[in-house]
C-alpha cells in the first residue's frame, strides 16, 4: 500500500499545494524531506561502485560482444543529438527571450540582483570556461579516496569502469569470487534502500512542499514561456523513449502496460529530483515489470545516469538560445552549431556535478558566443525546482530506455553466468 503509485502521486499533489497555499507550513517540513533525501543519497556512491564493477565484470566474462558495446553508443549518440537539436528549435521557433513583456525583464533583473551574491559564494562554483581538456582532468581521480569524500561521481565512475573492466578480463576464479562478493554488496544496498522505499510518499510531500515554497511566483511568470517549451519539448522526448520502451517488450506488453511499467521511477524522479535516487525504483520496474536481465540492468542503470542525460542537454540548449534572445545576438548556423555541439559536452560534464557546479557548465556553450555566463547560470539556479523534475523524468526515463535496447540474445547467458556465480558464493 506504501508503494502504491497513486500513494506516491497523491503525496506529491499533495505537497505542491502546501507549497502554493501554505508557505509557513512547507518550510517547516522542508528539513524532513531533506532528511529523507539525504537517507538515499547516503547509499548512492556504494551502490553506484558495486553496480558498476559487478555489471561491466559480468558483462566481460559473459563475453559481451563488439555489436552489443556498439548499440548501446549509437542509441546514446542519436539520443543526445535529437536532445539537443529539439532544443535549439524550441528556443529558436518559440523566441521565449525575444517576446518577454517589460515587467517580465525587470522581474529578471530583480532575481539576478537578488541571487548573484548567494551564487557566487557556492563552494565549488567556477564559471570559467570548462573545456573538454577540463572534463577529461575532471574524470581522473588523483586519489580515489579523496574523490569519495568530495562525492566526485564522474571520477569514481571512470574508477569503477576500470576496476570492473579489468576484473571482468581477468576471467579467472578468484575474479568471478570478488566479483560474486560486490554483487552480494549491491544487493545490501538495494535491500536498504528498499526499506527506505516505504517511507517515500511522506518524504516526497515534505520535499515538493519545500521546493514550492521556495520558488516566488513571479520568477514563474516571469519566465512561463521558457518553463513552457522546456515541458513541452520533455514530454515529446519522454514520448520517443517510451516508443523504444514499448518496441522492445512488444511481445509481451501492449504500450499502455510499458508505460505503467515505469510509472514508480518516474514519479520518484519527478518527487525528489534526484536520478540516482530512482535507481532502486527503476531496477525494480525493469527487472519484475519488463522482465529486464539483470546483469544489464545492474551496469547501464547506474551508468546511465552520467553518460545518457538527454534532459540536462535538452535544458543547456534551449536555455542557450534563450540566453542568446535575452541579449540580442544574431544566431546562424555556425553559432547554432555551438549550441548543439556544446550542450552535449555541457549535459555530459554536468550529469555527475552537484548543483550549481553543474549549471555552470552552461558555459561551454556561452563562452564561444561572447554570452555572460554568470547571467546565465543565476537564471538557471532561479528556475532550476520548476524545471528539474521534468528535466529528471527524462533522464530516468532515456536511461530505461537504454537498458531495454540493450536486451538481445545474450540475455540467457548472462542469467546462467549469474546462477554460476551465485552456487559458486552459496558453496563458500
Amino acid at each position: 500500500m506504501l508503494l502504491s503509485p497513486w500513494l506516491i502521486l497523491a503525496s506529491v499533489i499533495a505537497g505542491a499545494l502546501i507549497g502554493i497555499f501554505n508557505n509557513e507550513l512547507a518550510t517547516e517540513l522542508l528539513p524532513f524531506g531533506s532528511l529523507y533525501l539525504k537517507f538515499l543519497q547516503m547509499l548512492v556512491l556504494p551502490m553506484l561502485i558495486t553496480a558498476v564493477i559487478s555489471g561491466l565484470g559480468n558483462l566481460f566474462i559473459s563475453g559481451m560482444t563488439k555489436a552489443h558495446i556498439t548499440k548501446i553508443l549509437i542509441f546514446l549518440f542519436i539520443g543526445l543529438i535529437l536532445a539537443s537539436l529539439l532544443g535549439v528549435l524550441f528556443g529558436y521557433l518559440g523566441e521565449p527571450g525575444s517576446e518577454m513583456q517589460h515587467d517580465a525583464k525587470v522581474t529578471l533583473g530583480k532575481t539576478i540582483i537578488e541571487t548573484e551574491s548567494s551564487v557566487s559564494a557556492m563552494p565549488g562554483n567556477d564559471a570559467s570556461s570548462p573545456g573538454l581538456f577540463t572534463f577529461v582532468q575532471a574524470m581522473i581521480p588523483s586519489n580515489i579516496f579523496t574523490a569519495l569524500n568530495r562525492g566526485d561521481n564522474l571520477s569514481i565512475l571512470f574508477f569503477s569502469i576500470l576496476v570492473g573492466v579489468s576484473m571482468g578480463l581477468m576471467n579467472t576464479t578468484s575474479s568471478k569470487l570478488a566479483l560474486s562478493v560486490v554483487d552480494a554488496f549491491f544487493e545490501v544496498f538495494l535491500r536498504i534502500i528498499g526499506w527506505l522505499m516505504y517511507l517515500l510518499p511522506a518524504g516526497l510531500l515534505c520535499l515538493f512542499a519545500g521546493q514550492i515554497a521556495q520558488v516566488g511566483i513571479e520568477i514563474v511568470w516571469a519566465t512561463a514561456q521558457l518553463i513552457l517549451y522546456i515541458y513541452i519539448a520533455c514530454i515529446i522526448v519522454m514520448a520517443a523513449y517510451s516508443f523504444v520502451v514499448w518496441w522492445q517488450s512488444r511481445a509481451t506488453h501492449s504500450y499502455l502496460e510499458s508505460l505503467a511499467a515505469l510509472k514508480q521511477p518516474l514519479l520518484v524522479a519527478l518527487g525528489t529530483s534526484s536520478s540516482l535516487a530512482t535507481i532502486p525504483a527503476a531496477l525494480s520496474a525493469l527487472k519484475e515489470n519488463l522482465n529486464a536481465e539483470k546483469n544489464t540492468c545492474d551496469l547501464l542503470v547506474p551508468l546511465g545516469f552520467t553518460i545518457n542525460p538527454p534532459g540536462t542537454v535538452l535544458h543547456f540548449s534551449i536555455a542557450s538560445v534563450f540566453i542568446a534572445q535575452l541579449y540580442g545576438t544574431e544566431l546562424g548556423m555556425s553559432e547554432m552549431s555551438i549550441i548543439l555541439v556544446g550542450s552535449i559536452l555541457a549535459g555530459l560534464a554536468a550529469s555527475s556535478a552537484p548543483g550549481v557546479v553543474g549549471l555552470s557548465m552552461i558555459a561551454m556553450t556561452l563562452d564561444p558566443l561572447g554570452l555572460p555566463t554568470n547571467i546565465a547560470i543565476i537564471l538557471l539556479v532561479a528556475i532550476d525546482p520548476i524545471v528539474d523534475p521534468i528535466l529528471t523524468a527524462v533522464n530516468v526515463h532515456a536511461n530505461c530506455a537504454m537498458t531495454m535496447m540493450a536486451q538481445d540474445e545474450e540475455v540467457g547467458e548472462l542469467d546462467s553466468q549469474s546462477e554460476f556465480m551465485r552456487s559458486m558464493t552459496k558453496n563458500l
